[in-house]
């Protein structure tokens, strides 16, 4: 998440559970010291679990009610202490270098006003900032932006820079008055035949109908392939 090249001039801001992971300096400490003050915000839009990222292992009643899939301090892969109460997942290394730093933190079950069932209102509700869906159809990372532009130190730091969205469309996080760069690359590797494997496992033991359309797309692809092979030139 982080390389050893940006551990000097990052600090970092926010980790929320199945969030949010920024490494920034706020404005104060761009008056302070001068630092770079570039904001990452990464949306994780899938499942994360918090309690597998972040552990209450302090809680007598941890492992009895998360049972086997528990994180523990002295299990066959022990998790990374954090603060006597909390530890973290164990493949992330790097995040606890930074928080043992004193450059990240962690802020723990946080979440929305939003308590309805659809994602993508979810979705919605967390990257406008609003209290419900629909509110706006901007996002609260380019109203940030926006304030910014105005002046003040963190946009003297850094004169004609904008917004970076790295996909084909801005998301709505980064939509809105500020100018934003959206950048995709322009081909996606194949996905590896051991991911399409466990894809069509996982499907057939939860969505029948789509492991078959995802094993024909396979075939079809499989097909178009060996096409492409029979038309180069010798």
């Amino acid at each position: 998440m982080a390389s050893n090249r940006l551990l000097p001039t990052r600090r970092a801001l926010l980790l929320g559970s199945g969030a949010l992971f920024a490494w920034a300096c706020v404005p104060g400490r761009a008056r302070a010291e001068g630092c770079d003050p570039r904001f990452l915000t990464i949306v994780l839009r899938g499942a994360l679990d918090g309690l597998a990222v972040v552990a209450p292992v302090g809680d007598p009643d941890w492992v009895k009610l998360r049972g086997d899939n528990a994180l523990r301090l002295d299990g066959q892969t022990p998790a990374l202490p954090l603060d006597g109460f909390f530890a973290l997942n164990p493949a992330m290394p790097n995040v606890h270098r930074l928080y043992q730093a004193g450059q990240a933190t962690i802020v723990h079950a946080v979440a929305t006003p939003y308590r309805e069932r659809s994602h993508f209102d979810g979705q919605d509700v967390l990257e406008s900032g609003q209290a419900k869906p629909g509110a706006a159809d901007t996002g609260w990372l380019n109203r940030a932006a926006a304030s910014l532009q105005s002046g003040g130190p963190a946009a003297a730091a850094s004169p004609g820079r904008q917004a970076f969205a790295v996909g084909p469309i801005a998301p709505l996080v980064v939509r809105g008055p500020a100018p934003v760069l959206a950048w995709t690359p322009p081909r996606l590797p194949p996905v590896g035949d051991d991911t399409t494997m466990r894809l069509l496992d996982l499907y057939n033991h939860t969505d029948p109908a789509l492991a078959r359309a995802l094993e024909d797309r396979k075939g079809l692809a499989a097909i178009a392939r060996a096409g492409g092979m029979k038309s180069e030139p010798e």
